[in-house]
């Protein structure tokens, strides 16, 4: 009796046209498991890096980032505490810092200005709303009146003056919403532009002090300069260098950035003022000729 494997095919029955010395998951170019296909840079065919060759690399990498990071903070830290109590020496700049004043002080007003302009256009829109229920209960009363023709007259003249207040008060309201969006964007993107400027100069002025303060602190142990400096000094002038033109590059984007945010200050609310002290001098003057005719009635009746 033959037994139940001799009867099973062989594998290269199965793919006829695969040569018996490639069979198939024995290809050299393919992956031999799941791990090593994540594994491959590009493409299957591409050469496999084992874990161990391309995990080594990042950790050595991420520590060596932990490790300046880490030493940037403590010395970004020692340089602000040392500042506080009256220990370090900070570099100045009296101009720019007048000019960095200005802006602060402008920035804190200008912000004030548009809480108070948008609770103007919230109150005004809600006085509007009011004048305009006003008018139609005017009007209902008349209809009401009508009648008996008991104050009839009156309150059409009173419902008619509401309505034209309301209408007249439509084109104030549009230059108040057009003056707090002016306001809107001068204050929460172009200010604040300027300001997340401000703050990275700050702080690479914090940083370049502090990194300022180790080089010194060399130079008055090495009066020689860097012939016979250490390893470790040199990467100390190596480092101050760096954050020193780092701080220079910001202080001049700085100085850009308060010149260009003046200029388009001024040029945005010259043209906003002038728009919405016209639009404030028409709505009262069409209220003053409305009042005018309004009393030439009660005199001719």
């Amino acid at each position: 009796m033959s037994s139940p494997v001799a009867n099973v095919p062989s594998s290269t029955s199965f793919f006829p046209n695969v040569p018996s010395s490639i069979m198939p998951n024995e290809s050299p170019s393919t992956p031999t498991s799941y791990v090593s296909l994540l594994d491959t840079s590009q493409s299957p065919d591409a050469p496999v890096l084992s874990v161990p060759q391309r995990t080594t690399p990042n950790w050595t990498r991420t520590i060596d980032t932990l490790c300046q990071w880490g030493t940037r903070t403590f010395k970004f830290t020692r340089q602000v505490l040392h500042e506080r109590m009256g220990q370090g020496i900070r570099t100045q700049d009296v101009e720019l810092e007048q000019k960095i004043e200005v802006f602060r002080e402008t920035k804190r007003q200008y912000e004030y200005l548009l809480k108070e302009a948008r609770q103007m256009s919230i109150h005004f829109a809600g006085l509007l709303q009011t004048q305009r229920s006003l008018s139609q209960s005017f009007i209902e009363l008349q209809r009401m009146s009508s009648a008996t023709f008991d104050l009839c007259e009156q309150f059409a003249q009173n419902g008619h003056c509401q309505r034209v207040l309301a209408h007249n008060g439509d084109a104030l309201l549009n230059s108040m919403n057009s003056f707090v969006g002016a306001l809107q964007t001068l204050v929460s993107k172009t200010m604040e532009d300027t300001l997340m400027t401000l703050k990275a100069y700050e702080r690479s002025r914090i940083e370049y002090d502090a990194y300022r303060s180790d080089y010194e602190a060399v130079l008055t142990q090495n009066p020689s300069g860097g012939v016979t400096l250490s390893n470790l000094e040199k990467n100390i002038e190596r480092q101050y260098n760096h954050y020193k033109e780092r701080h220079e590059k910001l202080k001049t984007n700085l100085t850009v950035k308060l010149r260009l945010l003046d200029d388009n200050r001024i040029r945005v609310m010259q043209q906003q003022l002038v728009s919405f002290h016209k639009a404030i001098g028409s709505y009262y003057l069409m209220i003053g000729q409305q009042l005018n005719w309004q009393t030439k009635e009660q005199n001719s009746q």
